[in-house]
Order: C-alpha cells, then structure tokens, then sequence
C-alpha cells in the first residue's frame, strides 16, 4: 500500500512540475480573432516575465517577450501607452512594463480603457517587481523615488 501511494504521489508531482510554457512562436497573429484567442497566452507571457529575474540567456523569458510584443502591437482590443520615463530606454524595464500593462489590462478588463487608472495601476506592479533584489533590477533615482512614493501610498499624485 506504501509503494501505490508512494507512485500515485510520485506521478502527481511529476505532472503538477512537468507545466511547460506553451510554444510562444507558433501560436498565429494574423488577424483580429487569432489576437483574441491568444489574450491567455498574452496573460501567460506576461506572468512569465514578472515571474523571473532579469537575466540573459532565460529562453522562455525570451520567448515570451518577443510573443508579448508582437500581441500588444497587434491587439485591436487594448491599446497601450507606455511611459517613456519610467523605463528611460531600458530594454529589460521596457519588457517588463509592458508585461504589467498587459497583466493589468487583461486582468481587468472593465477598466483597461481608462488609461489613468492603468497607468497608475501598471506602474504600481512595475514598482513591486523592480523592488524586489531577487529580479536584477539597477534602481534609478527616480525609479526610487517613486517607488517610495507607492510605500506611502502617495504614487497618484506623484503620477
């Protein structure tokens, strides 16, 4: 009986850490109902990127960010504003702030069109992620400033 739970347990643990990424590259975007049908993926890719560090050579943190990029370019649903300031032409905080507008737009989808509130709602989740030490993230005066403008609650009005 031992040896049965033990390989039912086994099996189940093996299946729950076996989730893979889907194939960011063959999933289609070629016209409005394939950029629909991918918003899970696109919700995927984000979560990928504010799941992982900042770091080179991370294939499926790659993957999805060329996926995400492409879906935000072509999605007719959402359209996305970026705050050049906030990233200041930093290729990895670009990708991540992206990932955060997707996540919070696809997450809340009855306010994605009131840009006020995801920005400061993106920015937020761009802060906490760049906050963390574990995610390699080289922390700007500014980006510092608002960051503990957020700790305080007082990030709208810095925003």
């Amino acid at each position: 009986m031992k040896k049965i739970t033990l390989l039912i347990t086994s099996f189940c643990m093996y299946a729950a850490f076996s989730q893979t990424s889907p194939k960011f590259d063959v999933i289609k975007l070629k016209n409005e109902g394939d950029y629909k049908a991918a918003d899970s993926f696109a919700l995927e890719a984000a979560n990928i990127l504010l799941s992982t560090k900042i770091e080179k050579g991370i294939t499926n943190r790659n993957e999805a960010s060329v996926f995400l990029i492409k879906w935000m370019a072509g999605t007719p649903d959402y359209s996305f504003s970026p705050d050049a300031e906030l990233v200041r032409g930093d290729e990895n905080l670009v990708e991540i702030y992206m990932a955060c507008l997707t996540k919070y737009c696809l997450e809340n989808k009855s306010l994605a069109k009131n840009k006020k509130i995801v920005r400061l709602n993106s920015t937020r989740l761009f802060l906490n992620y760049c906050s963390n030490p574990n995610n390699n993230v080289s922390m700007n005066d500014h980006l510092k400033q608002l960051a503990e403008a957020n700790k305080k609650g007082e990030l709208e009005k810095i925003l």
